[in-house]
């Protein structure tokens, strides 16, 4: 009964920290969606507030891109690859999520109005859409999975890969994807911003490979002496598996002093041990 009753709780907790890892991503997305819904219903012409490569007038496209979509099918696109990927984003990563989303949000955004439109220098075009931040999202899952070498990290870098591996060829130019048969001949997409999001992502993946969930590391896959901690012996464990430092449970330590007797003399100390036979009648009284 009392298992029954600690798997239960196990699967509460584990459950509710799922749902507030999805938390942010959701608020993220409630907003998107009232931005689209506000600019469809009365005409806001929002698109204007995208990114225009390397104008001063679009700079503020970097803080606005992610939350402006032109059509339906546009907005919903990008939907549920943010949930997704920002809820294992925050649910793995959570001591480094709010900055990884955030760098690749404004890094991203900075390299598009930085790089953006090189195919067409003189074309004047507005970026828009989250997909910078979803692409972003998949190269820092996936490569983080990989360098860290983790098992559940590298299962979470195989579900991206599963799910989202074909918008690789996103990063792509537009151009190749037409000639690929990839992006049909009218459809126009940001490839610079796939592209940038998905090298920030990648970069941000190796700057924090140290932070947060690394690989375990076991007795046996010690190779180096150096490496070896004398203080924590890998014999010396709790009951949980956690190392035991007696440096740092000094109250538990025995007092030797109390118990030992020193000799500072240089005369040896002797023993003497007498012998006293039990009285067998004694016994007999006694056990009788």
């Amino acid at each position: 009964m009392k298992h029954g009753f600690c798997l239960a709780e196990t699967m509460k907790s584990e459950k509710h920290t799922f749902f507030s890892s999805a938390l942010f991503p959701m608020l993220f997305l409630l907003l998107m969606w009232i931005v689209f819904y506000y600019d469809n219903k009365y005409g806001l012409g929002v698109y204007r507030l995208g990114i225009q490569p390397r104008k001063l007038t679009g700079l503020v496209g970097i803080l606005f891109m992610p939350l402006l979509h032109g059509d339906f099918n546009h907005i919903l696109s990008n939907t549920f690859p943010m949930l997704i990927l920002g809820t294992l984003l925050f649910y793995f990563y959570k001591d480094i999520a709010y900055k990884v989303f955030f760098i690749v949000y404004l890094f991203s955004g900075l390299l598009v109005w930085g790089g953006g439109n090189l195919e067409h220098l003189h074309r004047e075009s507005y970026h828009i859409g989250a997909s910078a931040i979803i692409y972003g999202l998949s190269g820092f899952l996936f490569f983080s999975g990989i360098i860290r070498r983790h098992r559940a990290l590298f299962g979470v870098s195989l579900l991206v890969t599963f799910m989202y591996g074909t918008i690789i060829w996103g990063v792509f130019p537009a151009a190749f994807q037409k000639a690929m048969h990839i992006l049909r001949e009218k459809e126009n997409i940001s490839w610079e911003g796939h592209l940038f999001g998905f090298v920030s992502g990648a970069t941000l993946a190796f700057i924090y490979r140290k932070t947060g969930i690394q690989e375990p590391r076991y007795s046996w896959d010690i190779t180096d002496d150096k490496e070896i901690d004398e203080s924590n012996p890998y014999w010396m464990v709790d009951e949980e598996g956690n190392p035991i430092n007696e440096k740092d449970s000094p109250n538990e330590t025995k007092d030797e002093s109390k118990d030992t007797f020193k000799n500072e003399s240089s005369d040896p100390i002797k023993i003497t041990y007498t012998f006293v036979p039990k009285n067998r009648d004694e016994g007999r009284d006694k056990m009788g």
